[in-house]
């Protein structure tokens, strides 16, 4: 039998929607991210069979897994979240509250594809072969905070087989 991820983003999409908006209007630089890390742990938590590690990578770094304790090959999946530096010029009912500060390059869609990520394969935990890391790398922008998550030991415990990620 086939999972049906899409039922489970489906059943979601609305809040995750929401939840992309919300990241969209309080936008947060490279090492600032406090209240978007905050708002992503809050909803990790949320997320049966998580093994959560936060305050990586000086602070607002997130690596969750699921299935840790299994021993099929490990993916990690891994979304940024930072903004830009630039004022956001647009009418969009959830434009940036931050002057001088935009999701210009799509951190808050990818933060939020990754957190539907988690919950729609958590939703099929069993059908899984081994572990799945949901990693919320900080300062992307800077190009420094991936090397400060793998510093952190992301990569390991369990180790990693195999790794994706977005970028816009």
């Amino acid at each position: 039998m086939n999972p049906d991820f899409s039922a489970s983003v489906q059943s979601r999409l609305a809040d995750l929607i929401a939840f992309r908006h919300d990241l969209h209007a309080h936008p947060e630089t490279s090492f600032e991210e406090t209240r978007t890390s905050s708002k992503v742990l809050e909803r990790l938590r949320d997320i049966p069979g998580l093994d959560i590690r936060d305050g990586l990578a000086g602070g607002t770094g997130i690596c969750a897994t699921l299935n840790a304790e299994k021993s099929g090959p490990c993916v990690l999946l891994r979304a940024d979240m930072d903004a830009l530096p630039i004022e956001e010029l647009s009418d969009l009912p959830y434009k940036s509250e931050h002057p001088g500060k935009m999701h210009a390059c799509g951190h808050d869609g990818h933060t939020t594809a990754l957190l539907g990520a988690a919950y729609a394969l958590s939703d099929h935990a069993d059908a899984l072969a081994g572990p799945v890391k949901f990693c919320f790398q900080p300062a992307e922008e800077q190009g420094c905070g991936g090397q400060r998550m793998i510093d952190d030991g992301i990569l390991e415990n369990p180790h990693v087989d195999a790794a994706f990620a977005l970028h816009g």
